[in-house]
């Protein structure tokens, strides 16, 4: 099969050549609360993968006091402008996230996590788009899900039956009995269950040709490892392919965060330009006076020549035309 690391890079210059001819390059709005490693790493990658491409990006950093109110501020605000629009999580435990993901417009929700999101959640979708990239036939096929949650495991179940395939969905209440058999009989295995190389070889039957691990966890040596035992797999078993942990389904995350990006752009989720978040601001005195006296200049001359000089006030404008 064709790794995931070569299939991301296909669709990233796939994505480059179409930005390329787009008037209006798309913009994403990052927004991150308090100051977490894991978080910073994350948006490390995904400022790199933006820039790869040709988007356009803007980081917020909030302290890890902000007030929900403000955060909500602040989504509001970057939706006059921003084509997507991310939260990375986790949020501090005095904001309640719900209403953050709620507070994104579900044409800017690239992330896909609103229950009514315009798009659908990026780890799921971007594993069926693989899939499909391979020529991967789910229909008839006997696929089996581990993991429940409302961002990969609920929404790729419904991906996978919505292609003919017949699911199993299994859970930490499934009796483990149960779990190995039904694994065993799988023609496809799914995990997304956050246990370091919790299924071997002994998990897997002879009708199992794919195993897509989800999993982002630590050995006890404190190296990245998924929720397979890709080594085990690989000498003990013929004929399966498992995706790599790191390399393998975060790499189609990202690209498919892109994928949306572009297309939130393309539809012209975004009409309104710098002149509307100007107005925005001003009914707020607060953020106002953290703009400098000659922010409208600036952003009258980013909007029109596309190379305003505003990149280090709160106005968002670079978004709009500074490359």
């Amino acid at each position: 099969m064709i790794s995931c690391k070569e299939y991301a890079q296909v669709m990233k210059e796939t994505l480059r050549k179409r930005i390329e001819t787009m008037d209006k390059k798309p913009a994403l709005s990052i927004i991150q609360v308090g100051d977490d490693q894991a978080s910073d790493a994350y948006i490390r990658g995904k400022i790199k993968d933006c820039e790869e491409v040709g988007i356009r990006y803007i980081v917020q950093k909030l302290s890890e006091n902000v007030s929900e109110e403000n955060l909500l501020y602040n989504i509001e605000l970057a939706s006059c402008v921003a084509d997507g629009i991310i939260v990375q999580l986790p949020l501090p435990r005095h904001i309640n996230v719900t209403h953050v993901k709620n507070a994104i417009p579900k044409e800017k929700d690239v992330d896909g996590f609103r229950r009514d999101s315009l798009f659908e959640c990026c780890t799921p979708k971007g594993i069926i788009d693989w899939l499909d990239f391979n020529e991967y036939e789910l229909c008839g096929k006997n696929a089996v899900v581990l993991g429940r949650s409302e961002i990969v495991g609920k929404p790729l179940v419904n991906m996978l039956i919505d292609r003919g395939a017949t699911v199993t969905c299994c859970n930490s209440h499934t009796d483990l009995f149960l779990e190995s058999e039904l694994s065993n009989k799988a023609d496809i295995v799914i995990s997304a269950i956050g246990k370091a190389k919790f299924l071997d070889w002994m998990d897997f039957g002879t009708d199992c040709d794919v195993i897509v691990d989800v999993g982002i966890n630590r050995d006890e040596n404190g190296k990245l490892c998924g929720d397979v035992d890709r080594d085990s797999i690989e000498k003990l078993k013929d004929g399966i392919y498992v995706t790599p942990v790191p390399g393998g389904v975060g790499l189609l995350t990202r690209v498919t965060l892109l994928k949306n990006i572009v297309e939130a752009c393309e539809n012209g989720y975004t009409e309104n330009t710098v002149k509307d978040a100007i107005s925005f601001l001003k009914k707020k005195d607060y953020f106002v006076r953290k703009i400098p006296n000659n922010l409208c200049e600036n952003a009258k001359e980013c909007l029109e020549t596309g190379h305003g000089e505003c990149d280090y006030c709160s106005c968002f404008a670079c978004l709009v035309g500074n490359e």
